[in-house]
């Protein structure tokens, strides 16, 4: 079982999920993290940017954002441009609300690379290819099937 991708990914998922809730436990989720974490960068752009940025598909951007909403951690409205679109902003609950996560991070992260602290950036690099060439097989067979 070790050898077969998906049930490593689903482990280190498993693992890593658990890790956030102990280490991080601010009321966020990590998609919820993620989401605020683009807004950082990229307030007030659309709620698919921002999804997408946020590797997140659609619906489960919606969801997201709704509760992010309900917590006044970010404010959607519609876009002046396009009335389809949903432009999305953080507030300063959400900044603040950030900013508390963030300084749990830095722990998780190290506790997570603890085993290899110089090799951080060349597993996140690896990681990180993997994630794109994986991306890019799906959409190869997506097309291949249309």
């Amino acid at each position: 079982m070790g050898d077969a991708p998906g049930f490593v990914i689903r482990k280190l998922y498993q693992s890593y999920t658990a890790a956030w809730s102990r280490m991080v436990d601010t009321g966020l989720t990590g998609p919820q993290f993620a989401v605020l974490a683009v807004l950082d960068e990229h307030d007030g752009s659309d709620q698919a940017s921002v999804g997408s940025a946020a590797a997140l598909d659609a619906s489960t951007m919606v969801d997201v954002a709704r509760r992010l909403e309900r917590r006044s951690l970010i404010v959607r409205t519609r876009s002046p441009i396009d009335a389809r679109r949903k432009v999305v902003q953080i507030t300063a609950l959400g900044e603040a609300e950030l900013a508390r996560s963030r300084e749990c991070i830095t722990p998780l992260d190290k506790a997570l690379f603890a085993h290899a602290p110089r090799r951080k950036e060349e597993i996140m690099a690896e990681l990180n290819a993997l994630s794109v060439r994986w991306a890019e097989l799906a959409a190869e067979l997506d097309a291949a099937e249309s």
